[in-house]
């Protein structure tokens, strides 16, 4: 008699709730990194430009994330 084998990839996928919720993360991350790491000096803003770069890509998979886990 054979046994089946276990399905391939091990992962289940993310509940609803994890997705919004991770999405929640990724936003607020995002905002965090604009708001408070962001200087007002104009002299140090290029130096900080990729965190400024980092906080956007963050809110938009933060915004994409909750988008596909608020579908039905």
């Amino acid at each position: 008699m054979d046994v089946p084998s276990p399905p391939r990839g091990g992962r289940r996928p993310l509940s609803k709730s994890a997705k919004i919720g991770l999405g929640l993360v990724l936003t607020f991350l995002g905002l965090f990194l604009l708001s408070i790491l962001l200087p007002t000096a104009p002299g140090r803003f290029g130096a900080v430009l990729p965190v400024a770069g980092a906080g956007m890509l963050l809110l938009w998979l933060g915004g994409i994330w909750m988008g596909v886990g608020s579908r039905s």
